[in-house]
This record gives C-alpha cells, sequence and structure tokens, in this order.
C-alpha cells in the first residue's frame, strides 16, 4: 500500500486536501482512481514510505480494521446477495454504515475496481495484506459456483471463529504477565522507596533490628543499586533479541522451540495452533480445495517456525503417497487425537467434518484452559502476595512497635 497526498477540485468545485492509502503504486493510476469519484486532481505526490504511518493519523487516526469488522462486512454482503443485490450495489450499502476509515477506504476502491470490470475476488486480491488467502481464494470459487452468497456466509463465521482463538490465546497469555507485573510492582515499590523510609527512623532511635529486617535492607539496598541496570539491561537484550529473531531464520527457529516448551504458555499455544490450523483445512477442503493446496495455504499462514517446517515435512510425506493422517504422524505435527479423527474423516469420506470438529473441540479446550488459569492464579497471587506483606509486618511492624513502645516510656 503506497500512500499519496493530494490536492483536487471535487464535483461540487471545492478545493480537497487529502491523504490516502492505495494499494497502486503509479501517480497515473492514482489520479484515475481519484479522479474516477468526480473531480479533478490538480496537485498529487507519493509519500515516502518510512514516514507513511505518520501520513495517514489526519485520515484514519489509530483505527485498525479487526477481523470481527471483517465478518460483519462479509456476513452484510452474504445477506444482501442472497436477496438478490447485486456485488456492487451491496457494497455500496455496506460501505453507508461502515464506521471504520480504513475498511471504508478499502471497500470504495474495490467498487472503483468492478465498476471497471473486475471481478469480486479480483477486487479481493488487490488488498493481499488485509484480506487473507484464504479469503481470496473461497471469494473465487464461490463465484465459480455461483454461490458467492453463501460463500461470503461461511467466510464471516470463519473469521468469527479465528477471532476467537486468537482472541482466547492473548488473553490467556497477558493474564500471567499480568499478575507477575503486579506482583513484581508491588515488591519493587516497597523495597524501594518504603523499606528504606523506615530504616532511617530505626537509625534515629538506635534499635537494635531483628536478623528479618536486615535481611529486608540488604534486599532493598540491592533493588536500589541494581534494578535500573537491569532493566536497562533487559531492554537491550530483549531489543536486540527481537531484531535478531526478525532477520535471522535460525533465531526465530531456537527462540520458537524454546516457546513450545515453557509450562502452560506451549498448552496454550499448541493447542490455539491446532484450533486455527484445523479450522483452516475444514473451511478449505468444504469448499473444495484440494488438500495439497489446502496444506500449502495453511503452511504459510503459520508464524511459528517449528510448526511450519513440521507442516513442510507434511506436504512432503503426502508427495511421497501417504495419505494426511499418515503425514501429520510422520512429522509429529498435531496431536494423537487429531490425527486419529483426521484418520477417520479421510475413511469416511468427511474429512471437512471431521477437521471443523476437531477445531470446536480445540476452541472448547482453550476456553477450559483459560477458565481453569484464572482458578489457577488467582490463589497463588493471594498467597505469594500474602508471604510477602507478611514478611513486610514482621520485618518492620514489629521494630515500630518497639519505637512507638520506647516514645511512651520517656
Amino acid at each position: 500500500m503506497a500512500v499519496f497526498q493530494y490536492k483536487m477540485l471535487n464535483s461540487e468545485g471545492i478545493l480537497e486536501k487529502n491523504t490516502e492509502s492505495l494499494p497502486l503504486e503509479v501517480l497515473d493510476d492514482a489520479v484515475r482512481y481519484l479522479e474516477s469519484h468526480g473531480g479533478i486532481v490538480l496537485n498529487i505526490r507519493r509519500i515516502p514510505a518510512w514516514i507513511n504511518p505518520v501520513a495517514q493519523l489526519p485520515q484514519y487516526g489509530f483505527a485498525r480494521i479487526r477481523r470481527i469488522d471483517l465478518a460483519e462486512m462479509f456476513n452484510n454482503l452474504s445477506m444482501l446477495l442472497g436477496a438478490g443485490i447485486n456485488v456492487l450495489a451491496a457494497l455500496r450499502e455496506v460501505s453507508l454504515g461502515m464506521k471504520n476509515p480504513r475498511l471504508l477506504s478499502i471497500v470504495r476502491f474495490m467498487m472503483v475496481d468492478i465498476s471497471n470490470g473486475q471481478t469480486f475476488s479480483q477486487a479481493i486480491a488487490r488488498h493481499g495484506k488485509v484480506f487473507s488467502p484464504i479469503i481470496y481464494l473461497l471469494c473465487k470459487i464461490g463465484e465459480e459456483t455461483g454461490k458467492l452468497d453463501k460463500m461470503l456466509g461461511k467466510i464471516a463465521e470463519y473469521l468469527r471463529h479465528v477471532d476467537y482463538i486468537l482472541g482466547e490465546t492473548r488473553r490467556a497469555l497477558i493474564y500471567p504477565a499480568l499478575v507477575m507485573a503486579v506482583i513484581s510492582g508491588a515488591v519493587i515499590f516497597w523495597l524501594w522507596y518504603v523499606v528504606p523510609q523506615v530504616v532511617v527512623l530505626f537509625d534515629d532511635f538506635g534499635i537494635e533490628v531483628p536478623s528479618i529486617t536486615k535481611f529486608l535492607v540488604s534486599l532493598s539496598s540491592f533493588v536500589q543499586n541494581w534494578f535500573v541496570p537491569f532493566a536497562v539491561l533487559a531492554v537491550f537484550l530483549l531489543v536486540l533479541l527481537l531484531f535478531l529473531k526478525r532477520f535471522f531464520y535460525g533465531v526465530r527457529y531456537v527462540l520458537d522451540g524454546f516457546i513450545l516448551k515453557i509450562p502452560i504458555i506451549s498448552d496454550i499455544l499448541i493447542t490455539s495452533s491446532t484450533a486455527r490450523i484445523s479450522e483452516n483445512l475444514g473451511i478449505l477442503t468444504s469448499s473444495g480445495v484440494t488438500v495439497v493446496r489446502s496444506l500449502q495455504i495453511i503452511t504459510d499462514s503459520i508464524k511459528n517456525e517449528v510448526t511450519k517446517k513440521r507442516f513442510q515435512r507434511v506436504q512432503h510425506e503426502i508427495r511421497l503417497g501417504n495419505n494426511l493422517a499418515g503425514a501429520l504422524h510422520q512429522a509429529s505435527a498435531v496431536d494423537s487425537f487429531t490425527v486419529r479423527m483426521i484418520a477417520v474423516g479421510e475413511a469416511t469420506s468427511s474429512l471437512e467434518k471431521q477437521a471443523l470438529y476437531v477445531a470446536k473441540q480445540y476452541r472448547l479446550r482453550l476456553n477450559n484452559l483459560i477458565q481453569n488459569m484464572s482458578k489457577t492464579l488467582e490463589p497463588a497471587l493471594l498467597l505469594i502476595m500474602g508471604l510477602f506483606f507478611a514478611l513486610m509486618v514482621a520485618g518492620l511492624l514489629f521494630p515500630l512497635y518497639d519505637v512507638i513502645g520506647n516514645l511512651g516510656a520517656f
């Protein structure tokens, strides 16, 4: 997507200045697109790529296109097409109530493409960063079979399922991180600020403090002296790691493999991955896409390098003549339950139904994981905080009672 800044006289003769993101590279194509709405472009220039995010703020703000927005759009299009309205009119009707400025800009561009003779799937293909290859392929199949309305409804349902899977995964990963952040913040605040204030009071009164208080003082001194250097080092290492992961395959592979071995987190990621892969396999095969082509699309959509390599091996095993269940087992790509269900699907010619059933089961499993995690982490949080504050009471409050007692003696 390129960003263009332009001045034009609109159809009412009013001068407009605007910045717009378009899936075009040539200025002449951008001019033709802008003038297709009516009006004359007076001046246009392409914004350098490195300032695109800033240049788009006046037009789009911080809006982003969510899967749930796409699901709503496809669902509305499905209903309108099912009622006998043509694609162009349906897009125009859907755009009237659209609140997301980025998605509205894309829909308007699609309307221009379709008005110029392109098909719906060809208009979709221009916007590859918004519409995944799965969506494009399903739209193309819907056009070829004359069932575009039903296919768009299927896409809407698919997007809702994927949004649920990824949303629950983020929720499951963020919750433990938030718990640890709360505990760490409380501990650092007490050791950085509260303990030193109380220790000064003990020194002023010449109180002999117990061993537990001395331990807290030592811990507080360590935090005050080394917390900032450790924090800076941690941020530097994190930035370096992210840089290496982005540009070096070997680093990505090692890190992705390490993540899949971390307790709890690995369960969440594997469950989420299995649910999404099964969902993709089910919707593609149920739409008439071959297993080989489906696996190619699924493999390209996988972000974890270890999982992706396993599915590349699955494709290799199938080329050697193995069936899908056998290939999945040989590559250790999924668990035994999924392999058995895929084998049943192949044996009964109901692969798409079994894949969607697996996806449903893993969505439920993901939800159960999150609920169990919440039930486990909340008591653990209370226990850790209780032990920490018990340490604070024993180390700080008991000596304070001695200070108050000495004051009463005077």
